[in-house]
């Protein structure tokens, strides 16, 4: 299976900025939308666990990391979970 590292890494770069930018608005007092919020940082999260699931076969500093998947925050009444 091919994998593109260079749209996988333009992808995670925009989703990285559009969470930074949520950080930057809710630190300076601006109210935001707390499920564009979670979808920002889920979106983060996906992409470092599928990261962790690209290796190099035959390459040792690049191996399968899958098991470090991080789960995504869930968002309830009472909060996130």
């Amino acid at each position: 299976m091919k994998f593109s590292m260079n749209g996988f890494r333009r992808q995670l770069s925009n989703d990285t900025e559009a969470l930074r930018d949520i950080a930057r608005d809710v630190i300076n007092g601006d109210w935001y939308d707390k499920e564009d919020f979670v979808e920002a940082i889920n979106q983060v999260i996906a992409h470092s666990n599928v990261l962790n699931c690209v290796s190099q076969r035959d390459d040792p500093e690049f191996i399968d990391m899958s098991e470090l998947e991080i789960g995504h925050l869930e968002l309830t009444p009472e909060g996130v979970e």
